[in-house]
């Protein structure tokens, strides 16, 4: 064979040979057991993450609050009426808004509805403002005393 184009290396065979300190496959790919755990925490996590995410959509009450309607009665006062669902035993606070005929807020008042014998409730209040307001809605219900 013509050696001009190779160059020739002798081995020396007293020399450390350096092994990967990793366990890989070809191409630095993970090997069948590394992809099998890889695979199984994936799993693992997801689960997981469907059970936090069913917790909280069934396991912790909700609160809602719904607009029925308003009342103006003058150009400072409109009434809201709204329903809250709650758990019977919570005291929660919702803020109700008054807007103008451009949706800016030109009133509001918080409303705390405490512990009663129903789920849902009716309830009207008004809202003093600064100027003409146009419709009235209910902005957030939240939790203030959780037994």
């Amino acid at each position: 064979m013509n050696n001009e184009y190779y160059d020739e290396y002798e081995l020396d065979e007293d020399a450390p040979v350096l092994a990967s300190s990793t366990p890989s496959g070809p191409s630095g790919s993970l090997t069948p057991r590394g992809r099998k755990f890889a695979i199984a925490l994936g799993v693992a996590v997801i689960l997981i993450a469907v059970g936090v995410m069913a917790y909280i959509a069934f396991a912790i009450p909700t609160i809602r609050g719904k607009d029925v309607g308003f009342n103006i009665k003058s150009s400072e006062v409109i009434e809201i009426t709204f329903d809250v669902a709650k758990p019977e035993d919570w005291t929660v606070k919702c803020t109700v808004n008054a807007l103008n005929e451009n949706y800016a807020q030109v009133g509001t008042k918080d409303v705390v509805i405490g512990p009663a014998d129903t789920y849902e409730q009716r309830f009207s209040t008004d809202i003093r403002t600064t100027e003409l307001a146009v419709t009235a809605i209910i902005d957030s219900c939240v939790p203030i005393n959780m037994p």
